[in-house]
This record gives structure tokens, sequence and C-alpha cells, in this order.
């Protein structure tokens, strides 16, 4: 390959750039395994520009992930750096991290955005100012933040869309190509059509939940009297009647369905539609509590009449592949209150068309099995799509992976004596383990239930996720957990879907061993049944797809934070018996090799000593 960035080609990476080469050379569609340290960044997008730069077309590298936008430009920094290759990249990022000033931090667009003039002339063309900033960030492969920096007058985020159509490589959010909006103005503002992208979509295990909830909406009680008191706040007198009269529909609604047993029932789309008709024309509330959104939207950060009527417009949609439901449910503060959602259970209703219409797609993550099961929920056209796994490049004997058979969290099985046994594993094992260690849970209840029973058993300092937490104290508390690297005497306890669980790197072996308790299932509440349901129609596999095979992917995602780099040494161990039966077990990544031991403290000190 004669674009790849880098003096050596690691193991197993150029049979993931092969792979690459030969999906898009012939217009087909590739799903990779490819885990951590194989290199998959590189091996994707080296092959895919090379044919892209000879047959005038654009790589469209997707993933949800911002440190990973900032490797997919360095990558490209690299290729011009060893090959002169003047490659031209563009590093897109939602409009709000971009917003600036008085207003612009609010993402106002149009004539009321302080940079707007000096972006656009009346006529809505790119100023002199604009043209000349493109020209002068073109081929230097910044990041959308080092952009940010650059344009002091003007708006960064229309400067990046305009670069598009003069990049090679363009490098996205998953909104930006598989919401139909978002993409249908990417595409008409660089004159691009589907059939001229290769789409790679890194981190491709989140691809099916992420673009689900791209269909998705909702609305809650507190939100709802925040948009009211929003409402009043800028003269929308009318609307603020109409949206306390919302209020009380919606609680006549729950008192219906509800009554005093029930926390959640399905709804129909008409209950709530001839309860907001019975007091105002929908259409109207719509477009009414829009304009005051843009109103609020000049003079704040975020307008909740613009979340009201976002969700009604959903509300208003399709009933095929969605369940709607009310419910009551409690808040991160313990604070109860009902909630309206609008959930999409057909991730292929955004993937199937920018997929099968581009002409190729690159699938790839670290934790991407079962295939068949991204095949499926994206709706990849099997006749043209290949799929390939690749073990750990890292050396086996930096891993050891251990199974409790004698522990579970089944919820027939969950009570105080489990709890107590779970204490009982983790402190005597933590004695094993030379280093500060990670213990993952399925939900927050349970790891403070076991947290408590911990700080009776052990002397090692725990630092606890707390969901309340914005991302700086969250960073904060991650510092402070690696800062005691060298102490071997921590315990990070955090949730498998969580941030902690997914998409934190533990860098330097801050974390030597990493305990998975329990299966991390979601609770089976009514979207999940639909869900499970749904994929049973579809593929005959719900109760896979829409329960098991998720929560097996969360703790192989959190069981990867213990091991990033090939000199990194740890244990993984999964403290559930499920784990050991067959239709779970077959779930695990090629080259895993399973331990199932009831002792494991033994085989822990075994493998540090």
């Amino acid at each position: 390959m004669d674009l790849f960035p880098f003096p050596e080609v690691r193991e197993k990476q150029d049979e993931l750039m092969q792979e690459v080469d030969k999906a898009v050379e012939s217009g087909g569609n590739l799903v990779a395994h490819a885990p951590t340290g194989l290199g998959k960044s590189a091996a994707s997008i080296t092959p895919a520009l090379e044919y892209a730069r000879e047959n005038d077309e654009k790589v469209f590298f997707v993933t949800p992930r911002h440190s990973q936008h900032q490797i997919a430009i360095e990558t490209v920094r690299e290729m011009n750096k060893r090959h002169d290759a003047a490659i031209h990249s563009v590093d897109l990022i939602g409009k709000s991290h971009l917003c600036e000033g008085e207003t612009g931090v609010r993402g106002v667009e149009g004539p009321d955005c302080p940079r707007h003039e000096n972006t656009f002339t009346d006529s809505h063309e790119l100023t002199d100012l604009a043209k000349k900033k493109i020209a002068e960030l073109r081929g230097q492969s910044l990041t959308a933040e080092e952009v940010k920096k650059r344009c002091s007058e003007i708006c960064p985020y229309q400067i990046l869309m305009y670069m598009v159509s003069d990049s090679d490589l363009i490098v996205a959010d998953y909104f930006h190509v598989f919401h139909p909006g978002v993409r249908d103005i990417v595409l008409e503002k660089s004159g691009l059509e589907l059939d001229d992208l290769i789409i790679i979509v890194d981190e491709a295990h989140n691809l099916p939940s992420r673009t689900r909830s791209l269909f998705s909406s909702s609305v809650t009680m507190p939100n709802l009297k925040k948009a009211k008191t929003e409402a009043e706040t800028f003269g929308y007198y009318k609307e603020e009647r109409n949206l306390e009269q919302m209020q009380r529909k919606i609680h006549d609604i729950a008192r219906d369905k509800l009554g005093q047993q029930s926390h959640e029932e399905k709804l129909e789309k008409k209950t709530l539609k001839e309860s907001i008709s019975s007091f105002t024309d929908y259409e109207d509330l719509i477009l009414n509590l829009e304009k005051a959104a843009e109103e609020v939207e000049d003079e704040q950060e975020h307008s909740y009449c613009a979340e009201i009527a976002e969700f009604l417009d959903y509300w208003n949609g399709d009933d095929e592949g969605f369940v709607r439901t009310i419910k009551r449910t409690r808040g991160s503060g313990g604070n109860r209150y009902l909630m309206i959602n609008y959930s999409c259970l057909n991730p292929r209703i955004s993937t199937s068309e920018p997929l099968n219409k581009s002409h190729s797609s690159i699938l790839m993550s670290g934790t991407l099995t079962p295939q068949q099961m991204y095949v499926d929920l994206t709706g990849l056209e099997e006749e043209n799509t290949e799929s390939v796994a690749y073990s750990s490049p890292f050396p086996k004997e930096n891993e050891l992976d251990l199974i409790i058979p004698t522990l579970t969290t089944k919820y027939e099985e969950r009570d105080d004596s489990m709890y107590q046994k779970y204490a009982w594993y983790l402190s005597k094992s933590f004695k094993a383990v030379n280093g500060n260690c990670g213990v993952f849970f399925p939900s927050y209840s349970m790891m403070h239930k076991i947290k408590e029973l911990l700080e009776q058993r052990t002397e090692r300092k725990l630092f606890v996720e707390d969901r309340a937490h914005d991302k700086e104290e969250k960073q904060e508390m991650l510092n402070d957990f690696a800062s005691r690297k060298d102490e071997k005497d921590s315990v990070l306890l955090g949730v498998a879907a969580g941030s902690f669980g997914e998409g934190v790197d533990y860098p330097g072996e801050v974390l030597k061993g990493v305990f998975v308790v329990g299966l991390p299932l979601k609770t089976p509440d009514l979207e999940t049944k639909e869900l499970i349901n749904f994929y049973d129609q579809l593929f005959g596999k719900g109760w896979d797809y829409g329960y098991s095979y998720p929560a097996m992917n969360r703790a192989i995602q959190a069981a990867g934070r213990c091991i990033r780099s090939k000199t990194d040494e740890g244990v993984i161990v999964y403290m559930d018996k499920r784990y050991d039966w067959s239709n779970y077990r077959k779930v695990f990544p090629p080259g895993k090799k399973m331990k199932t031991t009831k002792a494991p403290w033994k085989e822990i000190d075994g493998f540090f000593n």
C-alpha cells in the first residue's frame, strides 16, 4: 500500500488492509472484528483513500468518539509527511461543539449569529473572508477544534462543511451519515451523491443502538414544566397555557393507563394527539413552540420549547418499527416523574440506505461478534458483504481470562447471600492482583449494594462512579485513580454500560485486573420486550439480538479496559456462571482462552508470580 503511514505493518494489519482493498475494489461491504492493537484505523483508511483518489470518490470515516477523530486526522498527517501525498481531510463534529461568542455559543445560525455576516453575503454566498479562510486551511489536516481556534471571526461549522467537497477524507460523527436530514445537507453542500462515498464505520458495535436513538424521542414532566416556564419568560403566553394543559392531559393519561399499580404501559399515537387536539391544533402547537425556541436560543444555550416541539413532531411519525410508552421513572436524585417515549426499534431505517447505496461500506470494531447480527441489524446486503474476524495481536501470555461458575446475578438467585458471596470473591481476588483493579456491575443499585459489603472486607481505596457527575468530574476521578498506579491499592467501581465501562482508555497498566460482575443485561422494560419481539419477527433471534448478545458486548467492552497495548499484562474475571454456557461463550472474540475456576485468586496469584 503506497500511502501506508508508518514504517512497519503490524501483525494481521496487512490482512485487514487486503480485505478492505478487496471490498473497495469490488464495490462490496466488509464487516471486520478487529481487536485493539491491530491498527484498524490505518488499515482501513489506507486502501480506501488509495481507491478513492484514483476514482474521484470520498472516504467518510465515521465514529462516535472524538478521540478517534483525532486518530484519523493524525493518520492523514502521517501519510502526507511520509509520502508527500497532499491528502486533504476535514473533521466534522456537531455544531454545538463549535459555536462560540455572545450568541454563537448557543448554536444560532443565520442573521442572529454575530459571525454570520462575516461568513455569508446577503445572497448566502461565501464572503471573501470565508473563501480566504478555506484556502488557508485546505490541506493542513486539522481537527475541528484546531479549525475552531483559527476561525475567530467566522463560523467554523460552515467553514468545515464547505471544505468537504475538496477533501479526500471526511472524519465525521454517525449522524452526519446516518441521519437523513443531516446527510442530505452534507451531500448537497459538497455536491456529492451516496455512490461517491466509501463509508468506514468505526466502533460499529455501537451503530444499531446509536442509529435507533437518532429516530427516538421522549418528553418528561420536569422538562415540560421547564418549557412552560421558558415560554412565560419570553412572553409566549399562549404556548405557556398550552404547555400547562399538556401537563394536565399527560397526568390524566397516566391515571387512566398506569393507575396506582403499573409503572409502564404502551400508548397509542392517537391517545396523546387527541388529548392535545382537545385544547389546541396539534400542528400549530409544534410551529409555535419552534418559533418560541428560535427566540430562546438567541439568549441561552438550550431551549426546552424546542425539545417539546421535536418530541411532538417525532410522535407524529410511523408506527411500524417503533413503540410508544408512558412510564413512571426515577431520576438520579431519586425523584419520580412521568415520561413518554417514542422509541425506534429498527436501526435499518437509517443504516440500510447509506451502507448499501454507497460505493463500499466497511464496518469495524474490536467487539463485532457475532458478525451476522450486525449484518442483519444494519441491513447490509448479504450477497455483497464479507465478514472477517481476527484474534488479538497482543501476546496471549499477557492475559488471563477466568470464569467463576459459582456466582450469578440471575434475578431468581439474586439475594443478600449472593451479594455477600460476590464481595468475598472480589476482596479475596484483589489480594492476588499485583496492581489496581476495576469492577464493572450490571447496574448502579447492585454496585452500591456490593460496595457497602466491600468496604467491610478490603483495605483498598474505592473510587466509585457517580452518574450525577458531569464529564469533568468523572475525568478528575479517573485522573486520581490513575495517579495511584504505583501504590497498587485502589479499585475503580463502575457500571458496564456507563462511561467508565466503554470508551475510556486506562493507559500504562493503570488496571491490572478487571472483574465483570454478572451479565450486564438491560432492564426488561417494555421497550426491550418490544425490541425482542421485533427482532424475533424479522430474524427469529429476538432474545439473542435484542437482549443477550448486547449484554455480552457490554461485558466484553468493559473487560477490554484492562489490556490496551502489547506490553500490558492483566487478568479478566467474568463473575457469572452464564459466561460458561454455550450460547454466551460462543460470543467471546476469537482466540480467547477462557478458564473456568472456583478459586480465581489461585489462578491470579500464579499468573502474576
